[in-house]
């Protein structure tokens, strides 16, 4: 149909977290945590038509209001990336997941917690940045799709899909 826009797949992102703050149950009634980033990386996608990226998260955290309800999670991720070149990189984004038992069961650290599938955490994503070969990103819209990847043994990772939203006629 004419006039949407459509998704052009740009990265995939996996980020590891350390143990929450919890700073409590805030006037509105929202619990908030707020969440450091402790590794993960952000690369580009095989075809991607915008600048390469094959970075780490050197620095970050995410800001997590739990809804009194717990039916909604809002995020705010803020991080430092470096790229493979050296380039420093500005990653934020935003969004909302739509708890779900199993994801209820990551979030509480129970035994049972299993990968979560993708379609229940969707953000918008934004990149700032003093490289110029890499300035295309910050004129950019992106949104992301996110999932729980839970393997024995191993810290639970945040992966995201993160697609460049654009028009062709």
């Amino acid at each position: 149909m004419s006039g949407f826009a459509s998704l052009e797949q740009a990265f995939t992102a996996r980020l590891t977290f350390d143990p929450p703050f919890s700073i409590g149950s805030l006037n509105n009634g929202i619990s908030l945590q707020i969440v450091p980033i402790n590794g993960g990386t952000v690369k580009s996608e095989p075809g991607f038509s915008g600048p390469k990226i094959d970075a780490e998260f050197i620095f970050g955290s995410d800001h997590v209001h739990i809804d009194p309800s717990m039916k909604n999670v809002r995020i705010n991720v803020a991080a430092v990336l470096k790229n493979e070149d050296g380039s420093l990189i500005h990653y934020n984004y935003k969004g909302i997941i739509d708890m779900t038992p199993e994801g209820m069961a990551i979030l509480t650290g129970s035994p049972d917690a299993k990968t979560t599938a993708f379609g229940r955490i969707f953000t918008h994503v934004d990149f700032e940045t003093g490289a110029g070969h890499l300035k295309s990103l910050e004129t950019s819209k992106f949104v992301g799709c996110s999932r729980f990847v839970v393997e024995a043994g191993q810290p639970v990772v945040v992966e995201s899909k993160i697609s460049k939203v654009v028009y062709s006629s």
